[in-house]
């Protein structure tokens, strides 16, 4: 009984996100991508990790393009969502270049992300990682994309990260 309710609460939320994101211009939605892209580029957790997990957006979510691109420029490594639809199981592998991404084929959801058959490094089997989610309030006044939390990123700093122990950071 608590699962359906958890589950009809989360469509719920994601029909409501999906009609403020409708609403919010281009410019609008490109201007708060600079803003977060920002904040989590100069984010001490992200200075200091190494090996870093982060999804690729959507044309209606907050644009991880910039934010790639400074992970290869400061010699990061990183890894990408890759759903496997037969078992709903998703590793998070990893990306070779940010010009990678346009290469690779799309998902029925018209995602970009390598084929289940390729043989990738996976992020989780390789190295440590622990869970840092980026908090950023969705306003009333719909000024944020982001709604309430989202796991943004998995960060290690090359030591023995734990995922039972989530660090929370507040950005805004």
């Amino acid at each position: 009984m608590a699962a359906a309710a958890v589950r009809s609460a989360k469509q719920s939320l994601r029909a409501e996100l999906k009609q403020r994101l409708r609403a919010l211009s281009a410019e609008e939605r490109r201007r708060q991508s600079r803003l977060l892209t920002e904040k989590v580029i100069a984010h001490s957790q992200y200075q200091k990790s190494k090996r870093i997990s982060i999804f690729l957006s959507m044309p209606d979510e907050i644009d991880t393009e910039e934010i790639i691109k400074d992970m290869f420029q400061r010699g990061k490594t990183c890894f990408i969502p890759r759903y496997q639809f037969q078992s709903n199981h998703m590793d998070m592998v990893r990306l070779a270049s940010p010009e990678e991404i346009s290469s690779l084929p799309k998902t029925s959801w018209n995602i970009h992300q390598p084929g289940e058959d390729e043989v990738r490094e996976e992020a989780f089997s390789t190295g440590s990682c622990q869970s840092i989610e980026w908090e950023l309030p969705l306003k009333s006044t719909g000024r944020w994309l982001l709604p309430l939390s989202l796991p943004l990123m998995c960060i290690s700093h090359g030591g023995s990260g734990d995922l039972s122990k989530g660090d929370t950071e507040t950005l805004v």
